[in-house]
């Protein structure tokens, strides 16, 4: 019997050693997995940092968005200066450049009575449109880019010149989203067509004129060129006119190149627009043209005549300019 109780007391014994640890050892926890150590990059892979922000891509001209401007002025009729359409036609682009966030201002001034175009037209009052960057400081270098918004007084003047106007409201929507260098001023003017049969400085650009009457000595130093944009709205190139090697016309055949766009200087027509008053200033100018078109000065000349491609060939040459152009 003590035989019996004794080997029960064993057994019971190895069961407990068997099934947990001797009194005061330590408890066994399982092991912690090695932290993988990461192989080094081959020679010449990519850094795993951040990458700079890559620059912002230039804006693109878009010429369904300067058509649609040519759309509104022609749908408002001709556009004799002293007209109350071109009245509303002033200030239609007065609240495009407003929308585009510039700051606008008119000019205002008296016209005298004549003949456009062999239509008698009345005395009285015009204005300019003048659409300046925010915080634009007229004594420190700029440039103009300008357009007649006047017709004749028994025409549209859809490609005369509604398509150079729908041209630089688009390029004024590019300046203020990608700053060129040099700061642009765009001015709508008035009074571009003659007002007599013969052309003389007392009847012809006034609009320009009156732009230019502004600028004090200060001013006229800081305005570096002009760029014109007339008739640009029918051809199937790019004509360039200016002063024969002058900095604003190689720039903008320098930029026709880069573009692939096909463009030629020619001296035709050169003293017919509104840069003519910039150039009897001193200052360089350049005139995007198209050349002309049978409809000019007619009722023909219509929304019909204007071909986009043509709108954005002119403006291509004319951003490229813009955002490239620099002058001492």
């Amino acid at each position: 019997m003590r035989r019996l109780a004794l080997l029960m007391v064993l057994v019971m014994t190895g069961v407990a050693c068997t099934s947990s640890a001797p009194a005061g050892s330590p408890t066994q926890t399982p092991p912690t997995p090695p932290t993988p150590i990461a192989s080094p990059s081959p020679r010449g892979a990519p850094s795993a940092s951040p990458s700079p922000e890559a620059a912002p891509a230039v804006p693109r001209f878009r010429a369904r968005n300067a058509l649609e401007v040519i759309e509104a002025l022609v749908a408002l009729g001709p556009r004799e200066t002293t007209s109350v359409t071109y009245r509303r036609a002033s200030a239609l682009v007065a609240g495009r450049f407003e929308q585009l966030g510039y700051d606008v201002r008119f000019q205002d001034f008296d016209v005298p009575q004549g003949s456009v175009d062999g239509v008698a037209a009345p005395a009285g009052r015009t204005r300019n449109v003048v659409a300046e960057p925010p915080g634009f400081d007229p004594r420190a270098p700029h440039l103009v880019v300008g357009g007649h918004l006047d017709s004749v007084p028994d025409s549209p003047g859809a490609n005369d010149n509604a398509s150079g106007i729908g041209v630089m409201v688009e390029l004024a929507r590019l300046a203020r989203g990608h700053p060129p260098r040099l700061p642009v001023v765009f001015v709508a003017f008035a009074a571009e067509e003659r007002r007599r049969q013969t052309r003389t400085r007392s009847d012809t650009f006034l609009g320009a004129l009156t732009y230019l009457a502004e600028q004090d000595r200060a001013r006229a130093r800081a305005l570096r060129g002009m760029l014109n944009l007339d008739m640009v709205g029918n051809g199937d190139e790019v004509l360039v006119l200016g002063e024969r090697g002058g900095p604003i016309t190689a720039a903008l055949l320098a930029s026709a190149r880069r573009l692939t766009i096909p463009a030629r200087p020619t001296t035709i027509s050169f003293g017919y627009s509104d840069h003519q008053a910039f150039v009897d200033a001193g200052i360089p100018v350049g005139w995007l043209w198209a050349g002309d078109h049978p409809s000019l000065h007619t009722p023909r000349d219509t929304i019909d005549v204007i071909q986009p491609v043509q709108l954005r060939r002119i403006g291509r040459v004319a951003w490229e300019t813009l955002r490239t152009l620099r002058l001492s």
